[in-house]
C-alpha cells in the first residue's frame, strides 16, 4: 500500500467504503433481527428531530434519499408498529412521521447490547485514528454536497 500513488489509494478508499457499507448493512440486518439496518437509520433520523414530527421531505433530505425510497422504508415500519404516517392537519398534501411507542420499547431494552456491538465493531482501532476518521468522513460528506449541487444543477 506505501507504493500506492494518493489517486490510487484514493480510489481504493471509495471502493472500500461500498464494501464497508455491504457488509454493514448484512451484518446490522442480521444483528437487528426485527428490523433491517435502513429502517435502523430512517427511526434514528426521526428521533434526532425530537418532540417534531418530521415531514416525509424533511427526513429524505436529512437520508439523502428519494421521498419515494424513504416512504417505502416508513410504510414497512409502520407496519410493523414501530412509527406511523399521517397526513398534516393543516395541509393534507404534507406526510409526517412520527416513532410509536413500540418503537421506544424496542431502543429501551437494547441500549447495552448496542454499546456492545459498536465497542466489537471498533475493537483496535485506536482513539485518535477514530478522530482522524470522523474528520476525514467529515470533509467527504462536505465534498459530496458540493458535487451534488454541481450535477444537480
Amino acid at each position: 500500500m506505501k507504493n500506492q500513488s494518493p489517486i490510487d489509494q484514493q480510489a481504493q478508499l471509495f471502493g472500500e467504503i461500498f464494501l464497508l457499507s455491504n457488509r454493514l448493512q448484512i451484518i446490522g440486518d442480521s444483528y437487528l433481527e426485527e428490523i433491517t439496518t435502513k429502517q435502523w437509520f430512517l427511526m434514528v433520523i426521526i428521533e434526532r428531530f425530537g418532540e417534531y414530527h418530521p415531514t416525509l421531505s424533511e427526513v429524505a433530505k436529512e437520508l439523502g434519499s428519494s421521498r419515494q425510497n424513504l416512504k417505502q422504508i416508513a410504510l414497512k415500519l409502520q407496519n410493523k408498529g414501530f412509527l406511523t404516517i399521517d397526513k398534516d392537519a393543516k395541509d393534507s398534501r404534507v406526510v409526517r412521521l412520527s416513532l410509536t411507542k413500540k418503537s421506544g420499547q424496542f431502543w429501551a431494552g437494547r441500549e447495552e447490547q448496542d454499546k456492545e456491538f459498536i465497542k466489537s465493531l471498533f475493537s483496535g482501532v485506536p482513539a485518535n485514528e477514530i478522530e482522524v476518521m470522523l474528520r476525514g468522513f467529515s470533509q467527504v460528506f462536505s465534498n459530496i454536497h458540493k458535487i451534488g449541487e454541481k450535477y444537480s444543477e
